[in-house]
């Protein structure tokens, strides 16, 4: 396998829970090696929310944490002391980048902002994503996914049309911060390379989801319109939606975006007395034709809807849930789902990288690393310092092999 392109990038990561750490599972997967640095006091919590029930060592055992952190490799040190303090100021020299996702006045009251780090590395990439950023009056709010995607503006505009904001079912701005971050190190990487400076990057996660929606804001801005819920209509194509299948909870995605493509659906499903109607009438009389649709659907399972639908021109996908997903036949073909042996887990199938280089194909390496288990080799072997320290770090809390308190995830 040739190079892959962040070989040789070491990426210190404190960051916790979805968005910091999905965007350094991205990074690792392109060959940087990135250490997840938690306390022993003050851990990812992820690594215990969906554990396997009886497990004696659960903080290793969550489905959660080992998806969000596979290829890493695991440094505990506690940073509210100044021997741990001194130990993270000692790793920074041999780090290209840190990423941090606290509130925004945690590294700073650490003592370890960016200007300390630079104090260590001049050449240091420091990227901070507190939810709402470094700066302004709500600097210090706490934001996790579900608050961000509120705060954005874009639950405003998802709902069925009655006035009801709704949120999406996950927390869809951890996940969006987390390209986002990757993007932005890639970049500071690149102009590091051009210019020889590190830089420091303010990413706002609430910033970052709102620019998802840059519509709304020119429609509110230019125009004075408030946000529309469309539920899963569109404003031109008609009839659109999601149609219930055969099935307890089984459906069928259908777009229609010309005349001619509804006259192909109408007459597949035996509704030839509104073939002829236009986009006006269609949306007009939306409810009527959902109902035309849906007593065709239900007496279909969704793949076979979505392959008449297809045959006859008609934009048709089935919806899969998080079970079918693993079973598409187009993603078994690509080689997406890939299985990564555990020694605290049964094997599951999990998301290939989603990124397929010609010249170096990444492949996932290692599982999620187990609490501390890389302590020794980056502590005595990159750091240099001896067993007795290592040994005296323990004793002192600052290191260790399993967290505090377990159950508080």
């Amino acid at each position: 396998m040739k190079r892959l392109p962040l070989e040789g990038i070491r990426i210190a990561d404190l960051s916790m829970m979805w968005a910091g750490p999905y965007a350094t599972r991205i990074l690792a997967e392109m060959g940087a090696e990135v250490l997840k640095i938690e306390s022993p006091t003050a851990w990812d919590n992820v690594r215990t929310l969906g554990a396997l029930p009886d497990e004696d060592e659960p903080w290793n055992a969550s489905a959660y944490f080992n998806d969000y952190n596979r290829d890493k490799k695991s440094l505990t040190i506690d940073l509210s002391g100044d021997l741990g303090r001194e130990l993270f100021l000692d790793l920074v020299p041999h780090c290209d980048v840190v990423i941090e996702n606290y509130r925004a006045d945690v590294l700073d009251n650490l003592g370890l902002g960016y200007e300390v780090l630079r104090e260590r590395r001049a050449d240091i990439i420091l990227v901070s994503m507190a939810g709402f950023g470094k700066t302004g009056s709500e600097r210090n709010h706490v934001g996790y996914g579900p608050i961000i995607e509120q705060m954005s503006g874009l639950t405003s505009m998802t709902g069925y049309g009655d006035g009801v904001p709704m949120k999406t079912g996950i927390s869809y701005g951890d996940p969006v911060a987390g390209v986002a971050a990757t993007g932005a190190i890639a970049l500071a990487l690149i102009q590091r390379q051009r210019t020889g400076e590190g830089t420091f990057v303010d990413l706002a996660q609430r910033e970052t989801m709102a620019s998802l929606i840059g519509e709304a804001f020119v429609a509110a801005s230019l125009r004075g319109e408030d946000p529309v819920q469309r539920g899963n209509r569109h404003p031109a194509f008609a009839p659109q939606g999601v149609y219930r299948c055969r099935g307890d909870d089984d459906w069928v995605a259908i777009s229609v975006r010309s005349d001619a493509e509804w006259r192909s659906l109408a007459h597949h499903i035996g509704a030839d007395h509104v073939s002829e109607l236009a986009g006006g009438e269609r949306r007009e009389r939306h409810d009527e034709i959902d109902a035309l649709i849906e007593d065709w659907t239900r007496t279909r399972s969704p793949q076979t809807a979505m392959e008449e639908l297809q045959e006859r021109g008609v934009p048709a996908g089935r919806v899969l849930d998080s079970d079918a997903i693993h079973r598409d036949r187009q993603l078994e073909a690509r080689g997406y789902w890939v299985e990564l042996p555990h020694p605290k887990q049964d094997v599951w199938k999990q998301p290939s990288s989603a990124w397929r280089l010609l010249e170096a194909n990444p492949q996932l390496r290692e599982h999620a690393p187990l609490f501390g288990q890389h302590n020794r080799e980056i502590i005595t072997g990159l750091l240099g310092r001896s067993e007795a320290e290592l040994q005296a770090l323990a004793d002192a809390g600052v290191i260790g092999d399993a967290p505090i308190n377990p159950s508080a995830g």
